[in-house]
């Protein structure tokens, strides 16, 4: 790995430096080019991934930052801490002591005016003595769903007849807003932890405890429905998603004889939107509720449409052992791979074992810019070379980018 010494995100805040000198760090850590101009931020994130590429001399260019259509108020998913300071209930964006002001809700430039009216509303019931002994179980309360549907989830550290009973009659209170609020979850987390949806750390107990509305969330995106469960994973920004599945389209160039392998696939809508012009398709993800929604997205595609490619959805976390046993042998058809892990990119072996198939073209998805030069030597290592570079602007107003790559056998 080559070590610049500089992260793409000092990089990028050596270009803005000048104009955030002044700037309230209050909320600096949120949404640190909030109070950019849009133009002169996607400017300063070119040119900073620019920068960050020549400084790790990575193969190819990547292309101009492809800009998002909302550019703020986009963000689909959002979370309040609760803390209990001065004898009163607040809310702030963080574990971290990020609230001295008296409206501790802190409005936010990157979020919908619906969450702040939600979290305006929730802040003052919890303060209410009807709600004040459940309140003092609450963790975060976290909104989800889309631009013009919200499901609101309460994270507590107990689950009790009380609790339940109490946040049932709260979650009833958020009907009455008028701001089309369609469900309502408990999700449980005894450990406190500093992560708003850590499922990891609560295996063995109920995690999840509906209060109204459907099971799943649902998002509508270039003519395809997609459902998925609330605490899953799911982009933030709505409006670049189709930007983002045309433009993996494109890069993966499907051929109806082939075979497309989704890692990572969440709740399949790579694996919906791309596969079905395959003839075949494997989708794999650790995750068994959105495994379960994209594999009832495809059966219901099929039987709208009367037809479609062979499609496998698989639950296991993503291994080379796991993918030798869940996939097919290679060379029987044509494949395409696309990989779009966590931040912190692939286990170890997955790069080698996704190598060795051979597969004609490759797409990986990274949102941590900063794994690019690791995981592209290890591309290299095993033979393939990135050909097509697109930066795609996911998160305006933060330092992160989305950026697909494609790689070819050379």
């Amino acid at each position: 790995m080559r070590n610049t010494g500089l992260s793409y995100f000092e990089l990028l805040l050596n270009t803005i430096r000048p104009e955030a000198s002044g700037q309230s760090n209050q909320r600096a850590d949120i949404e640190p080019l909030a109070f950019l101009d849009y133009r002169r931020e996607v400017a300063a994130k070119n040119a900073a991934l620019v920068e960050f590429w020549k400084r790790n001399r990575l193969q190819g260019k990547p292309s101009s930052l492809i800009a998002s259509p909302k550019a703020r108020h986009y963000r689909t998913t959002t979370k309040r801490r609760v803390f209990f300071a001065h004898n009163k209930f607040r809310l702030r964006f963080s574990h971290r002591n990020d609230s001295t002001t008296e409206n501790s809700v802190l409005c936010s430039a990157l979020e919908p005016k619906e969450h702040e009216a939600i979290y305006q509303f929730l802040l003052g019931k919890i303060n209410s003595p009807a709600f004040a002994v459940t309140a003092k179980h609450l963790t975060y309360i976290i909104i989800r769903g889309t631009s013009t549907e919200f499901c609101v989830v309460f994270n507590v550290d107990r689950l009790s007849g009380p609790i339940v009973r109490n946040l049932k009659a709260l979650a009833e209170n958020l009907r009455t807003l008028g701001l089309n609020i369609v469900s309502s979850f408990i999700f449980s987390d005894p450990t406190r932890s500093d992560y708003y949806l850590d499922k990891g750390q609560t295996v063995g107990v109920l995690k999840l405890k509906k209060l109204f509305g459907p099971d799943t969330l649902r998002l509508r995106v270039n003519g395809q429905t997609y459902r998925f469960p609330p605490v899953s994973f799911s982009q933030i920004n709505e409006s670049m998603v189709p930007v983002l599945l045309d433009t993996a389209l494109r890069l993966c160039r499907p051929h109806p004889e082939g075979r497309f392998i989704d890692l990572y696939c969440g709740y399949g809508l790579f694996a919906n939107y791309i596969g079905k012009r395959y003839g075949e398709v494997f989708a794999v993800d650790m995750d068994a509720a959105s495994v379960d929604c994209g594999r009832e997205t495809a059966r219901h595609t099929v039987k709208k449409n009367g037809h479609g490619p062979r499609m496998y959805f698989r639950t296991a976390p993503i291994s080379a052992v796991s993918l030798e046993s869940l996939l097919p042998f290679a060379g029987q058809r044509e494949e395409t791979l696309l990989l779009d892990p966590p931040r912190q990119g692939p286990a170890r072996g997955v790069i080698a074992y996704c190598a060795q198939r051979r597969a004609s073209r490759i797409v990986h998805l990274f949102c941590d810019i900063d794994r690019i030069p690791v995981d592209s030597e290890q591309w290299r290592h095993y033979g393939y070379r990135a050909t097509e570079i697109v930066a795609l602007d996911m998160f305006p107003g933060t330092p992160n980018l989305e950026v697909a790559m494609l790689l070819q056998p050379f």
